[in-house]
């Protein structure tokens, strides 16, 4: 089952936040910085996703979302994202080619870390197929990744402020309990891709399409009102945060039983390698006892060889005796006469 990172978004006229997906990160050696790319969804037109991308900053192991300020950045960040998607398309076909990267660059391990609330209208957007969107992401949970490059300067947090006065009612109701602080830095949690964006990736699985060699699906885009997708409420709050608790004992269980078969694997190992190690000391005493039935066989010829000349020797001596017994009876006989 695959799981998707999520990052909560602000936007302009919404009280609440919303989800979004994280496509994958990455950091860029040649403009000494971070990029971070996700998606809220929203088909443009047939087969085509909005993605957005945003300078990814970090400084003492916090992070800070904001807008590309420089426009070169902006074209370098654009062009390792199509080299991404180069080799994401790439991955998933039978010959396998190795896409050579232009701009150097590595993907950012973002698991774990805490990513503050951004607003999608400070980010620059981009055009990409929608099938290429599932592609990225596996491709961002399964290459290599190495730690976010540090920040050398100082990083002031932006601060929005409301130029409307808003009276309080009279009657305010009472609080509801708030699953999550908006304006609090939260953990990007993982999500089901399928609870999620049912539209995100189509449920049948297709060959990759063909990158377009066009520059408007990677030409930079003035923001554009979108559809806003609709804000979670309280009991889809309380559903998901009951499917990822769901989840995570079901992964606890999955965990436990692979380090059992794990063990038993080992286990199974060592008997095998102690079987061998028998098996090889028996064909040994095998051989020694081969070795000793030879010898046996030998002296048993040595000792019949022997007898049969002691046989022999007895004969020569009877006939010797009976010759002697002869002699002495006609000596007596000479004796007497």
């Amino acid at each position: 089952m695959m799981l998707l990172r999520t990052l909560v978004l602000e936007r302009s006229g919404e009280d609440a936040p919303v989800n979004g997906a994280l496509l994958c990160g990455f950091a860029v050696a040649q403009t000494d910085s971070n990029f971070l790319v996700y998606s809220l969804d929203e088909e443009t037109e047939p087969g085509n996703s909005r993605v957005y991308i945003a300078a990814l900053r970090k400084k003492l192991d916090r992070y800070f979302l904001g807008g590309v300020e420089s426009k070169e950045d902006l074209q370098v960040a654009m062009q390792v994202f199509k080299q991404v998607l180069m080799a994401a398309a790439a991955s998933g076909t039978k010959t396998g080619a190795v896409i050579e990267t232009a701009i150097p660059f590595h993907f950012i391990d973002l698991k774990g870390c805490k990513l503050p609330p951004a607003r999608p209208e400070d980010h620059h957007s981009m055009i990409i197929k929608k099938a290429l969107v599932m592609k990225v992401i596996t491709l961002g949970m399964s290459a290599p990744s190495l730690p976010a490059i540090e920040s050398a300067s100082l990083i002031v947090p932006s601060i929005r402020f409301s130029s409307q006065m808003v009276s309080p009612p009279k009657n305010p109701p009472a609080p509801k309990p708030i699953e999550q602080p908006v304006h609090e830095p939260v953990v990007a949690e993982p999500v089901v891709a399928e609870q999620l964006a049912s539209s995100i990736v189509s449920a049948h699985v297709v060959e990759p399409p063909e990158l377009s060699a066009s520059p408007a699906q990677f030409e930079l885009r003035e923001p554009a009102p979108t559809k806003l997708p609709v804000p979670m409420e309280h009991a889809s709050m309380l559903e998901v945060d009951s499917t990822l608790t769901s989840l995570a004992k079901v992964a606890q269980e999955l965990t436990q039983q692979k380090r059992v078969v794990i063990e038993r694997e080992e286990e199974l190992e060592q008997w095998h390698a102690r079987l061998q190690q028998a098996q090889g000391d028996l064909d040994e005493k095998s051989r020694e006892l081969e070795q000793r039935d030879s010898h046996l066989q030998n002296q048993r010829i040595e000792f019949d060889q022997e007898a049969e000349r002691l046989t022999q020797a007895m004969s020569h001596l009877v006939a010797m005796r009976q010759r002697l017994q002869g002699v002495l009876l006609e000596l007596d006989q000479t004796l007497g006469g």
